[in-house]
């Protein structure tokens, strides 16, 4: 009877619950009662390599020939069919061995039928001949730009072809299993016209004439060979007429690994400035990380037509011609974030697209490990301010965007989606979250524990694949914490806590009460979120206490007796919590803590804070706040971003106080 009871109130609560919401469950497809969500395609085959020969008969169309040679092995148990993906190829014949091979196309799938079975770990090597008219694809595959015969730039007078294989573009310009949860080495053997700098993965094993075009014009063979393992997604080409500036050599940063940069014509000396640090870059990344670089070169090809930022393919990084321009430093994030790729998606990617924040979070991250290191040639202070600059863009981000909740949107690890390329631009940003929680990691384990986790990680999961709990549990090892809960509430749950946080002071108890509310949505399905609230309490003569406030709950309120009033009481300055929050306390607090934060991202609060103070009256908070915000905007030592929050808020302030 009480099990019957309680299964009875569970239904009821889940009645309620239902009634409550009249929109439908966004997890279930209304028409078909299936679950919205992708899983990783099963592997029946190992792919070990391939080799792609192709033919470009002519640059002046968006044609070619393609033999593709791949090699694989059974998985698991016999295999009769191979099926692969084939989204723009026209096979004309599959061969094994000496035999022929039924073969059809349909559903953008290659299905090859085997006279016999093949036994578990036996290798097969398969012949496919296509042919591909890319002339339609934009930013899918491989992109075909014209050339422009009124430019000034030989790149712009010629034509140029470029791919882009992410998420799952690939298969349209060659038979693969395009999904990340597979690896294998690759070779491109393109013949061309020649004149035209072709630009692949891995190193050039060679570069030889070719037989005439049919136009008579004189043909090159390239041969690019990548001898590591790599997902189809990170497979590139590139075809044009390139200016290369070399940053490698012996008196780089980085000598004995080419570092070259393919550019457009008249770019040059600009280029060569932008992307100076390069070497510099990846020799930090290695000593960061403790993992050397893994690939023969690191090239970075700028081309036209690109639709992304920039795109890590392995060794090879296509970046935006939107790159070219700006002043020193201006692409730091940009080519430090493909740059981190090649450890971070490259040397080990994500097993299912549902992962990919350890892809692009990690990327993301690398920008702020970036800043902090350059802030650090000057100072430990500068090295905290630039690095938390940068991971407060990425809280910024999701301040303004993730206004998510369970079930009504995916978590930021989450399989739940119909098309690949939605992972990358969903509320619950990979990119900026994913950076917020590596930081938020950091925080809490501390930077021993958290780097020697992340060179683990890459060298036990190095030219694999890998997931969250993968990079948990190397986390969990070398910390000696219990993380579930973390990744629980920051990876696999959407949303983030908003708290409205209130500090008092008693003067005559001489006690300071700290009251936190969780203010975003909590019900069955979103709990109250639990961490733990640093505050940093700061007295007249300079002496500092820390708390930790303890957040279990929607409600939590803490009381600490002190000396004397505090001069400064601060919240997380070390930012180890990202919650939105509304913070009330005191005036001359926030006035002190624009004078003499603890760090940037104190700064940012008490700046934002001063701006929206209003009062009526006779208004003296608010003129103390514009006096403060005043000072802030003049201080050659304000960053822009706070200087302009500063400046926009003066005027109104001073205003309201008169």
């Amino acid at each position: 009877m009480m099990m019957i009871s309680a299964i009875a109130a569970s239904l009821l609560c889940f009645s309620a619950a239902r009634a409550q919401d009249d929109e439908p469950d966004p997890r279930i497809d209304s028409k078909t009662g299936r679950q919205v969500a992708v899983w990783a395609p099963a592997r029946h085959f190992d792919h070990i390599a391939m080799r792609l020969e192709l033919d470009i008969p002519t640059m002046s169309e968006a044609k070619l020939l393609g033999i593709e040679h791949l090699t694989v092995a059974a998985v698991g148990e016999a295999r009769s069919t191979l099926v692969l993906d084939c989204n723009g190829p026209i096979v004309s014949s599959v061969s094994f061995g000496r035999s022929a091979c039924v073969f059809r196309q349909e559903n953008k799938k290659l299905y090859i039928d085997l006279s016999q079975p093949l036994a578990p770990s036996q290798k097969a090597d398969f012949e496919i001949r296509y042919s591909l008219d890319f002339s339609k694809n934009k930013g899918e595959g491989l992109t075909y730009s014209k050339a422009v015969a009124s430019a000034e730039s030989l790149t712009r007078q010629s034509p140029q072809i470029h791919a882009q294989g992410e998420a799952q573009l690939n298969s349209k310009w060659f038979p693969c299993h395009d999904f990340p949860n597979e690896k294998l080495k690759t070779e491109i053997v393109l013949t061309v016209e020649k004149g035209f700098d072709v630009v692949s993965n891995g190193h050039v094993a060679s570069c030889v004439d070719a037989t005439l075009g049919s136009d008579g014009k004189p043909r090159v063979t390239w041969d690019w060979v990548q001898d590591k393992p790599h997902s189809a997604y990170l497979v590139t080409l590139v075809v044009g007429k390139f200016a290369t500036i070399e940053l490698g050599g012996a008196e780089s940063s980085r000598p004995h690994l080419p570092i070259p940069v393919y550019t457009p014509w008249g770019t040059e000396t600009d280029v060569k400035k932008l992307y100076a640090g390069t070497p510099a870059m990846i020799a930090f990344f290695e000593e960061r990380f403790r993992t050397k670089y893994p690939w023969d070169k690191y090239a970075q090809c700028i081309v036209r037509d690109f639709v992304a930022g920039g795109m890590e393919n392995t060794s090879c990084t296509l970046m935006t011609m939107g790159s070219t321009t700006g002043g020193p430093g201006s692409q730091d994030d940009l080519i430090s974030h493909e740059l981190a790729h090649q450890w971070f998606g490259d040397l080990v990617t994500c097993k299912t697209w549902a992962h990919i924040w350890l892809n692009e979070g990690w990327a993301s991250y690398c920008e702020a490990l970036w800043k902090e290191h350059v802030g650090g040639e000057e100072s430990p202070e500068k090295a905290l301010s630039m690095y938390q600059r940068s991971v407060r863009g990425f809280y910024q981000s999701q301040r303004r965007r993730n206004k998510t909740y369970w079930p009504h949107d995916p978590a930021m690890v989450s399989n739940r989606y119909s098309d690949p390329d939605s992972v990358f631009t969903k509320p619950e940003d990979p990119y900026s979250k994913g950076a917020m929680v590596l930081h938020m990691l950091r925080q809490r384990v501390g930077d021993e524990a958290f780097f020697a986790a992340t060179h683990v990680y890459l060298e036990k999961f190095g030219f694999g694949c890998a997931d969250t709990d993968d990079f948990r549990r190397e986390m969990e090892a070398a910390s000696g914490q219990s993380l579930e809960r973390f990744f629980d509430q920051w990876a696999l749950r959407p949303g983030l806590p908003r708290l409205a946080v209130e500090l008092e002071w008693d003067e005559a108890k001489k006690v300071l009460t700290a009251h936190v509310e969780q203010t975003q949505t909590i019900d069955a399905n979103n709990p109250a979120y639990v961490f733990t609230l640093p505050l940093r309490v700061k007295f007249e003569d300079g002496a500092v206490t820390w708390f930790e406030l303890d957040v279990d709950a929607r409600t939590n309120t803490a009381t600490y007796d002190l000396r004397e009033k505090p001069k400064q009481v601060t919240v997380d300055p070390g930012m180890s919590i990202i919650a939105p929050s509304e913070i009330r306390k005191d005036l001359a607090w926030w006035i002190d803590e624009s004078r003499n934060a603890p760090s940037y991202a104190a700064l940012a609060a008490a700046t934002e804070a001063l701006s929206t103070i209003r009062d009526e009256g006779e208004g003296a908070d608010a003129m103390a706040a514009t006096m403060a915000l005043a000072r802030l905007a003049a201080d050659p030592s304000t960053s822009p971003e706070l200087v302009e929050t500063a400046r926009a808020r003066t005027s109104t302030l001073a205003g309201a106080s008169r």
